[in-house]
């Protein structure tokens, strides 16, 4: 398995470890993002393993997932617990990788007082895998209970009833009666209070609610009741696990299509922050079946607060691990990467330097660009070595992008490319953006080479630059400052060309 692929598979790993810190064991956005999980250790072909350091993760020798927030949020927790290195067997299966991360998202202290995070695998029954060199034994296992002779052979042994037209009617109109009457307030009291099969029955009779209301067009009474689900979600968040997990499990079985729609919509028209921060949070509850809805309304909406909203919301999901469509960088048609690369750029996506690796090199120049746009926003040191690729590139617009990005993110390891670049850079354009950058990051070490597209050292001779080129290596003089600097400004006082002369003043002034 190659180094890329491996560092995806730790990436993913942690994901679910985000993931496990809000949804509950059983909610599908976790039980997919396991299942993922489960499938790319199979194909990794042998056991993965992990040293954990409070610096982060390695396979082998080599630091892994170092860009990723979240491969950094589950190292430190590691930490924390005292786990210094753990191993998946290939065949681990999405139940015991979901329990293993469920077991890390434990409070140090309490995995202490369970005897430490070893003991807490081993009650919890995780086979597959070891943590400190210790193999988690497969749980023991039950004995069989004894096979029944019993045949049915009639409808009823088999439980079902036969109904008659009369019934069914009966059953239907009072039913329906049963709903309108029903104490929404006491149902939600029930699933958090009740027992077991207390629970399952509120949900059923919520779920038959639901269904009635969006029958009926009563939107705001849909949307009404999963908001409310998702406050009860909130006040028991750190309180009672168990009940939570019913509780957002109900959010996500009600969150119909429409209603997750209506959300969203509900969302781009919010205008005051404490109606967008409750909404935002539904659509937290309701998981990754919300994260197309709000990417479609982010690409469609025009309002910048509504745009901000789904960008917020969307920020919210990639935070606890939710996959922001990530499938679509690889998609075949140029329109739906750049999309895709767009919107990791605009939310600032905690692993969108992964796939912006990939786009980077894409064939279709318009992916590029958009490449090139979303790592100026992001302005990271990690976007850097990708810009430094984009000055590379075959496009002169994208190359002047670049440079810009590099400009804009003031890194001092971007002077050395951009001084490597600016002696082939043949693109009046591209040239002007270089010079510009290295004047922003404001490194002394361009000096030099700004000083010969300035015009040179000898007054008296006529540069071999175009004037629109040194009037801006003269501005980046200004801003790199410094002695060096200024003695280069005060020659170019006195040089023949107006536009000089005008800017070599402003910039020594």
């Amino acid at each position: 398995m190659t180094a890329a692929s491996t560092a995806a598979l730790v990436t993913d790993l942690a994901k679910g470890f985000a993931l496990s810190e809000f949804y509950p064991l059983k909610h599908p956005t976790l039980v997919h993002a396991l299942h993922r999980l489960e499938t790319a250790l199979l194909g990794h072909g042998t056991e993965l393993h992990v040293d954990v350091s409070p610096a982060g993760l390695t396979v082998g020798l080599d630091p892994v997932a170092r860009r990723s927030t979240h491969a950094a949020r589950l190292a430190a927790r590691l930490a924390e617990h005292g786990v210094r290195a753990f191993a998946l067997r290939n065949d681990t299966g999405a139940e015991s990788l979901g329990r293993f991360l469920s077991a890390v998202t434990l409070p140090p202290r309490v995995a202490a007082a369970a005897g430490g995070m070893v003991a807490v695998l081993t009650a919890a029954g995780t086979p597959g895998i070891s943590v400190n060199g210790f193999r988690i034994p497969a749980p023991a296992q039950e004995d069989a209970p004894p096979s029944q002779d019993f045949v049915p052979s009639r409808p009823e042994d088999f439980g079902i009833t036969m109904w008659t037209a009369q019934d069914i009617y009966n059953e239907v109109r009072e039913s329906a009666q049963r709903v309108e009457a029903e104490d929404l307030a006491e149902l939600r009291r029930v699933l958090r209070e009740g027992n077991e099969s207390e629970r399952l029955e509120s949900l059923q009779r919520m779920e038959m609610v639901a269904q009635w209301t969006l029958a009926q067009g009563m939107m705001d009474n849909s949307v009404a009741l999963v908001d409310d689900l998702r406050r009860d979600a909130e006040h028991l968040q750190g309180k009672n696990p168990a009940i939570r997990g019913h509780v957002m499990l109900a959010i996500h079985r009600l969150a119909v299509r429409e209603v997750v729609d209506e959300l969203v919509a509900r969302l781009g028209r919010a205008r005051s922050e404490e109606d967008r921060t409750g909404m935002r949070s539904t659509l937290l509850h309701v998981g990754a079946d919300t994260v197309t809805p709000l990417v479609r309304a982010l690409t469609g909406a025009s309002d910048v607060g509504a745009r901000r909203a789904y960008r917020d919301a969307l920020v919210a999901l990639d935070y606890v691990g939710v996959p922001l469509l990530e499938e679509m960088v690889g998609d075949e048609r140029w329109f739906v990467v750049r999309n895709m690369v767009g919107i990791l750029g605009e939310i600032r996506s905690a692993d969108a330097i992964d796939h912006f690796t990939r786009t980077v090199r894409h064939e279709d120049a318009r992916v590029r660009r958009e490449t090139i746009l979303a790592l100026t926003k992001l302005g990271t040191e990690d976007a850097v070595p990708l810009l430094v690729r984009g000055l590379a590139d075959a496009e002169p617009g994208l190359r002047s992008a670049a440079a810009l990005g590099l400009g804009l993110g003031k890194s001092h390891a971007a002077v050395a490319p951009l001084l490597s670049q600016l002696k082939t850079e043949t693109e009046p354009e591209a040239l002007v953006e270089i010079v510009r950058a290295l004047g922003r990051i404001g490194d002394p070490r361009a000096v030099p080479a700004l000083a010969d597209r300035a015009g040179g050292g000898n007054w008296l001779s006529l540069s071999r630059h175009p004037t629109p080129l040194r009037v801006e290596a003269v501005r980046a003089l200004g801003e790199i400052g410094g002695e060096p600097a200024r003695a280069v400004l005060q020659r170019l006082l006195r040089d023949r060309t107006a536009e000089v002369r005008d800017a070599a003043a402003k910039a020594v002034r």
